[in-house]
């Protein structure tokens, strides 16, 4: 009975996170957005911007009240104001209000349902953690997979406002019921929970990782938030390819999670580190040669990008766990997850007013590269090898 409870928390909280995971389906939203309210790269991005920012915000505030016995009336709390969101983003007909709504509303819901399951993995698979929550992270990375396609499609054949409304209808038909299945009992489980021997240790090395997680949600929410763009406006290709694109970026993003929560349970911080950074210089490198000049190339590059934002996703809470155990983990790891804020809002506004300026991606790179040589002496100073 115990273990079926824990499948059917996993594949419950797998399929939340597909629904909730629709934020990275924004760049589909962002043309028809910049074309009905007439406004450039810089603006379209806000709302995407404001849902990250509160996301990360809602995500430390609400760690600090999160406790075994509390789970089903956040993750119910959460997916009403992620039902509100979609549904008062398809009422609006102003631009500012869809900041409001598609932003704080969503955004505050998605940071207060995000870190429960992720919370329930490190309590009960303490020696498996990082694989597990990875795996139920693999739904919000891969839920582009599904939703970007099925926002395309809804936009192109009712409306922009029509395809908000539905996404609000499918988070209350679905998402809500599970808000009340998947938690289930587990709160017995958490009772038998070890003294935990880490709950004195400090994170030495918190601000320089904080830095670097900065540094890679900077570079991957920017890149995620002008996929479809920079693939139909800036190269030229065609709708259906970079939708389809899109889909496959999302499989990598949600691959990644429990692939790099493997490496983190099995070689630590330091190495993960090093993957992951070489990958997005990679990455930016194919871009800066390639410009668009071929769609495999195209693919090669963005895909990496998204794979690597699923990566420090995984990343980030295995080292919290390693450092501060399970008691402490919900609130050390809402303050780190600030950084995932620091660096929507960084990623937004750089990226949006080099694209409304100087037109062209070649700066985009440029400035990727630059990031990672920082993140590289960041990590080199810290000397990972030897903390974790």
């Amino acid at each position: 009975m115990k273990q079926q409870r824990h499948i059917l928390m996993m594949i419950s909280s797998i399929v939340m996170m597909l629904l909730m995971g629709t934020v990275y389906s924004y760049s589909v939203f962002r043309l028809p957005i910049e074309e009905k309210f007439q406004i450039g790269t810089l603006l379209s991005g806000l709302p995407y911007m404001t849902s990250l920012f509160f996301y990360a915000c809602s995500m430390m505030i609400s760690g600090r009240f999160l406790k075994p016995t509390s789970l089903r009336s956040m993750v119910v709390m959460g997916t009403l104001l992620i039902a509100c969101g979609w549904l008062l983003s398809g009422l609006s007909t102003r631009y500012w209000i869809l900041i409001l709504t598609y932003g704080v509303l969503l955004g505050t819901g998605v940071g207060m349902v995000y870190g429960v399951p992720i919370y329930m993995a490190q309590k009960l698979f303490p020696q498996k953690s990082g694989m597990m929550a990875g795996l139920i992270l693999l739904g919000f990375g891969m839920s582009p997979l599904i939703t970007a396609p099925l926002a395309n499609m809804l936009i192109a054949s009712t409306s922009l406002n029509s395809a908000f409304l539905i996404f609000g209808l499918l988070t209350l038909i679905i998402q809500l019921p599970l808000s009340f299945v998947f938690i289930l009992n587990e709160y017995q489980e958490f009772k038998k929970e070890p003294i935990e021997r880490y709950e004195h240790l400090k994170l030495k090395p918190f601000k320089r990782i904080y830095a670097m997680f900065v540094i890679a949600t900077t570079i991957g929410l920017m890149m995620i938030g002008l996929s479809y763009q920079i693939g139909v406006v800036y190269y030229g290709f065609q709708v259906k390819e970079v939708t389809l694109s899109l889909s496959l970026f999302a499989l990598g993003n949600g691959i990644a999670r429990p692939i790099f929560g493997k490496i983190m349970d099995k070689k630590g911080f330091h190495v993960a580190t090093k993957i992951s950074l070489g990958l997005m210089a990679l990455a930016a490198l194919i871009g800066l040669v390639n410009q668009g000049e071929h769609l495999v190339f195209y693919m090669i590059s963005f895909g990496m990008f998204w794979f690597n934002l699923g990566a420090w996703l995984a990343i980030v809470p295995a080292t919290i766990k390693q450092f501060y155990g399970v008691k402490q983990y919900s609130k050390k790891y809402g303050l780190m997850f600030t950084a995932y804020g620091v660096g929507s809002i960084i990623g937004t506004l750089v990226s949006g007013s080099i694209m409304d300026i100087l037109r062209g991606t070649t700066y985009l790179y440029i400035l990727i590269l630059v990031l990672i040589v920082i993140s590289y002496f960041i990590a080199w100073k810290t000397r990972m090898v030897n903390q974790i």
